[in-house]
């Protein structure tokens, strides 16, 4: 199950925007909440949440978290091992949204996703799993896994905001370009920022790429 805890940051009382950071693998929630002190100057009346993943992370450190197996790897064969597991993360995030929205009194077209790396396959996957269309869906240096590969259907093509280092040696760039082109496929909407010389991680120009995308979507 999603552990109990997480973490939040509000500047208001009755938000109307709920935003969700999710983790990559072996990190925490806590990891990526400080991102909510650079996006509320995009989106101020927001409350922001990122929780720990759904399990203990498999390599063993305290407090690290994950929201699937990587030890099968990312080929067809490794994807098939582990499509159950995904699956089921998704299910259990879908339902933590829910309780989210329902706690603000919030519907989906107010909620913003922002994933980094394994977070980022989540946000992703959670995107097209979901049959409400979300505000957004910021995905920092992920792979693109459609619910295709695993077996279930698209119910809704989120609006993507996809940015990714040149320089990844965890995901490799090339997960971006498969994406773009598995995106342009599906005919769903989505811009792509490439960070020249970035390793795996995000940076003060892959924020500010996060803030305009987020913006642009408030704007429609």
């Amino acid at each position: 199950m999603l552990s109990s805890k997480f973490f939040e940051y509000s500047d208001s009382k009755t938000p109307k925007y709920l935003v969700i950071f999710l983790h990559g693998y072996g990190s925490n929630g806590e990891n990526l909440i400080n991102l909510s002190h650079e996006l509320r100057y995009a989106l101020p009346e927001a409350h922001y949440i990122s929780p720990n993943g759904v399990e203990p992370w498999e390599g063993g450190f305290p407090d690290a978290f994950q929201w699937f197996s990587l030890y099968r790897g990312f080929d067809r064969k490794g994807l098939s091992e582990i499509a159950d597991e995904i699956k089921s993360s998704n299910k259990i995030l879908t339902n933590f949204i829910d309780a989210q929205l329902a706690r603000f009194n919030l519907t989906d077209d107010k909620l913003f996703i922002v994933g980094f790396s394994q977070g980022a396959m989540m946000s992703m996957y959670q995107g097209f799993i979901k049959d409400r269309k979300p505000a957004g869906i910021s995905a920092f240096s992920g792979k693109l896994i459609l619910p295709e590969m695993l077996g279930q259907k698209t119910l809704s093509k989120p609006d993507i905001c996809l940015i990714h280092g040149e320089a990844d040696s965890v995901v490799p760039f090339e997960n971006f370009l498969e994406a773009k082109k598995l995106l342009e496929e599906k005919n769903v909407s989505y811009e792509s920022h490439a960070v020249p010389h970035l390793d795996h991680s995000i940076d003060i120009h892959g924020i500010r790429m996060a803030q305009a995308f987020i913006k642009k979507q408030l704007a429609k």
